[in-house]
């Protein structure tokens, strides 16, 4: 009873204190809203179907970055994991007619995931025991692993056919007119954010997370395994980019090293929209899913928006994406100007008085 009460008493306070996440929420439904009045076909029932499920890919991998994000580092491997993750998948399991090597689909995805692991574990002991800039490993390890990529399916394409494979990421629960409403995916990605919130929120593991972003020496003072935990986010990073892997080759079908591309500006983008601080020690789950909505319906919407016979075309996307970024870093450092200014007020008083 003591700790359900706990627990109600935690949900509670991430509610009081998530004045930014509703902020992003309120500017997520005016988007939907636009969107909705200057193209009808917004809310189709295909269109949002798709939506949610370019929004549930992009949460799995996006709450990975944010584990580390949250420790004070940064992931920029995340979009090249998630293409070799696929390239993995085609080379091993596709038809031998198709540039594959015939074996089972569950021969194919364990071994993917496992080198997803792997790369995440070689990135974060590289990371934490030999005190590498994040940066640089994460940037090297996305060019090495692009090029390993390209390797393997020699600068061309592996078509997966495996019918059954890519039904997967098109059925779901719940169908209307004979399509499924909520698609696996999503299923996936609730799963995804259950667990990680209450990893995050409710565990000791969490509260580590959170004390290495605020002050790494007094989190390493107080007796917290600070490299250990940190090489963990890189890990669990790798790994959700794994899952995304196999979901984006089962939903693309045809795989090469351009897979990925750019995907994890995005779910940078994403974790700092909804309130992920690149300083550490700041983030929610379900800031996470905000960010990765509005992400995605970015993306979506320019495609989608239309004013009388002008719509953007393709160019748009770089440069609405890109302003997103800055937008999304300009309002991480105002936040934390802000309450610098609040705690130095606060400080003040508190003297005087």
């Amino acid at each position: 009873m003591s700790a359900a009460i706990a627990g109600s008493g935690k949900l509670a306070a991430l509610w009081r204190s998530g004045a930014r996440e509703r902020g992003m929420f309120s500017a997520f439904a005016l988007m939907f809203i636009v969107l909705w009045l200057s193209n009808p076909s917004f809310v189709s029932q295909d269109n949002l179907v798709n939506t949610s499920r370019q929004i549930a890919m992009l949460a799995v991998f996006a709450t990975g970055i944010a584990f580390v994000i949250i420790t004070g580092g940064i992931d920029l491997s995340v979009g090249s994991v998630i293409g070799l993750t696929g390239v993995i998948i085609a080379k091993i399991s596709a038809p031998t007619n198709y540039g594959g090597l015939n074996f089972d689909l569950w021969t194919g995805i364990p071994v993917a995931l496992a080198v997803a692991l792997l790369v995440g574990l070689a990135q974060g002991l590289l990371i934490t025991r030999l005190n590498l800039q994040p940066f640089i490993v994460t940037l090297g390890g996305m060019l090495v692993l692009k090029g390993v990529s390209q390797t393997i399916v020699e600068g061309k394409s592996i078509y997966l056919g495996l019918a059954g494979f890519r039904d997967f990421v098109r059925q779901g629960l719940f169908e209307i007119n004979g399509a499924p409403v909520i698609v696996w995916p999503i299923v996936i990605m609730i799963g995804v954010l259950v667990v990680a919130a209450y990893v995050l929120h409710f565990s000791v593991y969490g509260r580590y997370l959170f004390a290495i972003g605020g002050n790494r020496d007094a989190a390493s003072y107080s007796g917290i395994p600070v490299k250990r935990v940190e090489c963990s986010t890189y890990v669990i990073s790798a790994f959700l980019a794994g899952v995304a892997g196999v979901m984006y080759a089962a939903y693309q079908g045809e795989m090469k090293h351009t897979v990925g591309e750019g995907d994890e500006l995005q779910a940078i983008a994403a974790v700092v929209l909804g309130g992920v601080s690149l300083r550490g020690g700041e983030g929610t789950v379900i800031g996470v899913l905000i960010g990765s909505a509005i992400m995605r319906i970015i993306v979506n919407g320019i495609e989608m928006f239309r004013i009388g016979d002008w719509r953007p075309d393709e160019n748009w996307k770089m440069i609405i994406i890109g302003s997103v970024i800055l937008i999304a870093v300009i309002l991480d450092q105002l936040v934390h100007i802000v309450q610098a200014r609040r705690r130095t007020r606060r400080a003040a008083i508190a003297t005087s008085g």
